[in-house]
């Protein structure tokens, strides 16, 4: 199990900066001051994040025989783990304390929100699978 948590966490931090280099770019063109100091492709990753594990949650919690442990445990601390990370999401609010606290504000709440909203919805989701 450890080699499949260590190759997949390779492929969740190379789904991470794919995404991020489609996002930031798309996300500068199409928003003015203040909000393009928002970091939208951490926003975006961070939250599909937390509704992928709550999906891989729910199928492990409902399918506890035949591995579906094993598969939570590569896709959530392999790929997930690595798709996803808290840090960044603190450097940002860091800087976005420096520039603008509403922004901040809008960072923190909203990604800690959204994330538990669609972690939830995802649970749900995944018992059902």
């Amino acid at each position: 199990m450890g080699i499949g948590v260590f190759l997949a966490g390779g492929l969740g931090a190379l789904s991470r900066a794919g995404v991020d280099a489609l996002v930031k770019p798309w996300w500068k063109k199409r928003v003015t001051e203040p909000s393009r100091a928002f970091p939208a492709s951490t926003f975006l990753i961070n939250v599909s994040g937390a509704f992928v594990l709550g999906i891989v949650t729910g199928y492990a919690a409902k399918n506890a025989a035949g591995g579906a442990q094993d598969f939570a445990a590569i896709a959530g601390v392999g790929f997930l783990g690595a798709y996803t990370t808290f840090s960044t999401e603190e450097w940002h609010t860091m800087g976005l304390l420096r520039k603008n606290a509403a922004v901040e504000a809008f960072n923190v709440l909203g990604s800690l929100g959204a994330s538990l909203v669609l972690a939830a919805f995802g649970l749900w989701l995944g018992g059902l699978i």
